[in-house]
Parts: structure tokens; C-alpha cells; sequence
């Protein structure tokens, strides 16, 4: 996992969508990749810390198996953090997908995507047509806020410490 992190992230992207070619699943796969050893890290940190609490303990002296402590007792109480994060790299993955676009990684022109569609309306700036670029990027801003907000919101759901 630390291998993956010591690259920037958007250029190993670039690397394996050149190296695998553009096509949609690709691009799922290499965004996949890179967002990999965050959620490693994340679970590794929950299963370490949820691994020594009470009713895990309980579990334990109950004569439980180590799975069946990880199945039923840590793993579902891992997973809201683990919830919170994904929607949070969302943003980030529609953001990861637009940009291997714009630059021309991305999928094929006749498939609709909002870099494709920024990368297209840029060269129509300079003649008025400034709303071909605009439109697609405003589009790309707002689904990257709405997935920030829900990851937020989820943060305060499932975060005992932050409710008011």
C-alpha cells in the first residue's frame, strides 16, 4: 500500500489507463487502485482500535471463534467510518474520471462525460461560446459538493463525538 501512495496518485491513474487502454472499465479499475490504501489504512486503524473493546472482549470470553468476533462484532462496527470515506472519495473519483478525460485518457468522444465535454467546449472560449465549457464544469463542481455534503453529513450521523 505504501508503494501505491509513494506515486502521485493522478499519475500512476494516468499510467494504468494508458498501460490497460481507455475504456470505461479501466478507468474504474485504476481509480480502484488508487483509492486502495486509503480504505487498507482505514480498516486496518478501525480493526486496531475496535479490537480491544468491550463487547468485542465479551465476545471473546463468550467462547466465540476469532471469525466470528471479526464477522459479527468488529466488521459492522468498521463499516460506518468506512461508509463515511467512500462517499467522501467519491468527489474525488468523479474529479479522478473527468480529468483522465479532459486530458484525453478518458473514454471515447461519443460517450457523455463531463471532462470530455469541458475538454471540447475550452477550445470555443475564445470565440464567445464560453457556456460550452462553463455548463459541463458547474455540473462537475456541483456532483463533487453533493458527494462532500453527504460525506459530511454521514460523518455527523455516525460520529457520536460530533452530534449536537
Amino acid at each position: 500500500m505504501d508503494t501505491i501512495m509513494a506515486f502521485p496518485l493522478f499519475v500512476l491513474a494516468m499510467g494504468i489507463v494508458a498501460a490497460a487502454g481507455n475504456t470505461l472499465e479501466n478507468i474504474i479499475y485504476a481509480t480502484a487502485i488508487i483509492n486502495l490504501p486509503f480504505y487498507a489504512r482505514m480498516a486496518r486503524t478501525e480493526v486496531a482500535v475496535r479490537r480491544n473493546a468491550g463487547y468485542v472482549q465479551a465476545a471473546r470470553l463468550s467462547g466465540n471463534a476469532d471469525w466470528r468476533i471479526l464477522a459479527f462484532q468488529i466488521f459492522p462496527n468498521s463499516l460506518p467510518p468506512m461508509m463515511v470515506q467512500i462517499s467522501l472519495n467519491m468527489g474525488w473519483a468523479i474529479l479522478n474520471a473527468a480529468g483522465l478525460s479532459f486530458i484525453g485518457l478518458g473514454v471515447t468522444p461519443p460517450t457523455p462525460e463531463w471532462g470530455i465535454m469541458v475538454a471540447e467546449g475550452a477550445n470555443y472560449i475564445i470565440s464567445g461560446h464560453w457556456w460550452l465549457a462553463l455548463f459541463p464544469g458547474l455540473a462537475l463542481m456541483l456532483a463533487v459538493f453533493t458527494f462532500n455534503l453527504l460525506g459530511d453529513g454521514l460523518r455527523d450521523l455516525v460520529d457520536p463525538q460530533r452530534r449536537t
